[in-house]
């Protein structure tokens, strides 16, 4: 397979199916094996278990992630000349075959990935910019907050915010714009 994750945290936009695509933002994680931890109460989950597959989505667009993570997003977002739900957005996609594992906890669900197919549309020269990292770790905080009702999640918020501010550019300061409105 030509796309290979790195040993850590991969951030992508997961893509299921049931009677219309579904996406949202995943840590796909490399551990020796590749797998996800889901949660067992969202769509995600109950697509991989009800069909056994899952798309990743390699994408540069913070707003999709911000949106995906909070919205069902409307299907023309989606590819048609695939058979796998794959993002119109997405430089590069693989598509996984999922095992649910015994070893789940009350409220996720680890998931392994077993790569059937990977596909690279184009090659993105893109150098590290801060501010989408922020928009990432911003995403993912304020969808933990959601769920587990910690405010703790909420404390690094103005901390992101700043990085976005001094690193970003409009896409960037958009789609923190968009998070602050599901936080609200």
């Amino acid at each position: 397979m030509e796309i290979e994750f790195r040993e850590g945290i991969s951030e992508v936009i997961a893509t299921t199916r049931n009677d219309r695509p579904n996406a949202a933002p995943m840590g796909i994680i490399n551990r020796g094996f590749l797998y996800a931890l889901i949660y067992k109460d969202s769509h995600t989950f109950l697509n991989v278990k009800k069909n056994n597959e899952m798309v990743a989505n390699f994408v540069l667009d913070p707003l999709l992630y911000v949106k995906t993570a909070f919205d069902d997003v409307d299907p023309s977002l989606f590819r048609s000349d695939e058979d796998a739900p794959v993002l119109t957005a997405a430089y590069a996609w693989v598509e996984f075959a999922c095992t649910i594992q015994e070893r789940s906890t009350q409220k996720t669900a680890l998931v392994k990935l077993h790569p059937t197919r990977s596909v690279i549309l184009q090659r993105p020269i893109s150098p590290v910019n801060r501010a989408f990292y922020a928009v990432l770790e911003a995403t993912i905080h304020a969808t933990r907050y959601k769920t587990l009702k910690d405010p703790k999640y909420l404390e690094c918020m103005p901390h992101y915010e700043s990085i976005i501010r001094k690193c970003g550019g409009k896409p960037e300061l958009e789609a923190f714009h968009v998070l602050k409105e599901y936080l609200a």
